[in-house]
């Protein structure tokens, strides 16, 4: 979490204008709506950055859908197997990528950054 909110503090005004940011509970029993916003008002999150909760079969389906799964049943099974992942994308270029939520603010950054649209070059 120390990482994303480095990463909130680099977007600045960019978050909820050009860069939202999904995070996605693997607790929906515990996580209830209350219990993400006291989480995010805990961390000082900025409109732009969104908590998921849901049934657990959907958030499941979504998981999937985003690549964010572990092929072996049994280990995706298992929540202690499971590590934060960051699904980073420009759906307008499909254009996507992955990495941990542990790397550096500064490395996931960088690949926001390579998600932006291309330049139209100066002639």
């Amino acid at each position: 979490m120390k990482n994303l909110v480095q990463v909130q503090k680099a977007l600045g005004d960019r978050l909820g204008r050009e860069v939202f940011v999904y995070s996605i509970t693997l607790d929906p029993e515990h996580d209830t709506p209350a219990v993400l916003k006291e989480y995010a008002k805990k961390y000082g999150v900025k409109p732009g950055w969104t908590f998921l909760t849901g049934k657990a079969e959907d958030i499941n389906k979504l998981r999937r859908k985003l690549g964010l799964f572990n092929s072996d049943p049994k280990v995706d099974a298992d929540r202690k197997q499971h590590t934060g992942m960051i699904r980073i994308g420009n759906e307008a270029f499909n254009k996507w990528s992955v990495t941990s939520v542990l790397c550096s603010p500064d490395r996931i950054m960088q690949m926001i950054e390579r998600m932006k649209p291309p330049t139209p070059s100066k002639k």
